[in-house]
């Protein structure tokens, strides 16, 4: 049985003092100050992590050296992934809502080149030339308005031509799941709409309807992304 989490502690504290680079020579000091263990302890962990190949020992004379093998940095990359994704959703808002026929008010948005263009350098992507509504349900509605006061979206101003004038956007960057399939995404705040605060706007590089194969009625929920 591993002893991967028991020894991750050691792992981090022997990452600090460069040896991921090479074989180093470590203060077993320092390290019990760092990690506020006793010396049986720490000599337990360094066994158990050279004895699962997390580490291996060098000699040079009497001296010993320790180095972080390759599945103690597969171990810490791991890791690394994990709490990066944690912390970046810790800020995330979800949605939840079902499909309901749209107006073609979004639509309009990825017809015109300049949106289409902010769009892209928002989210990364060239959306599909249409959007899916959502109608969230009654208690997350509030949470609108909680996005628009923390002002996590990126805004797009107004459009003027010579014969239309449109409203500006704010964007955010969102990913969208329906039927156990989730998508990256962008939801749309439109300031000038026929929907109120129930209808939410959703856009990605793919048909979603097709891709998370919905219809209208279904459920789906938006994370966005703080």
């Amino acid at each position: 049985m591993s002893n991967e989490y028991e020894v991750l502690p050691l792992l981090i504290e022997l990452a600090k003092r460069s040896c991921l680079s090479g074989p180093k020579r470590i203060s077993k000091v320092e390290i019990l100050k760092s990690m506020g263990t006793t010396p049986w302890k720490l000599r337990k962990l360094l066994d158990i992590a050279e004895e699962e190949g997390y580490i291996e020992k060098k000699y040079f004379g009497r001296r010993v050296y320790f180095a972080i093998t390759q599945r103690g940095r597969d171990l810490l990359s791991r890791v690394y992934d994990d709490l990066r994704r944690v912390l970046n959703y810790a800020n995330a808002t979800v949605l939840r809502g079902q499909v309901v026929p749209g107006l073609g008010e979004g639509a309009i948005y990825m017809s015109i080149p300049m949106y289409v263009e902010a769009f892209k350098e928002i989210l990364g992507f060239e959306p599909y030339p249409g959007t899916l509504n959502i109608r969230l349900v009654e208690e997350d509605i509030p949470l609108r308005q909680t996005l628009r006061e923390k002002k996590i979206g990126f805004r797009i101003n107004p459009y003027k031509t010579n014969r239309e004038e449109y409203g500006g956007v704010t964007v955010y960057k969102a990913i969208i799941m329906g039927n156990g399939v989730s998508i990256s995404g962008g939801a749309l705040d439109i300031d000038k709409t026929k929907h109120g605060d129930e209808i939410l706007e959703l856009i990605a590089p793919v048909r979603l309807r097709d891709e998370l194969h919905l219809k209208d009625g279904d459920t789906v929920e938006v994370t966005i992304l703080g």
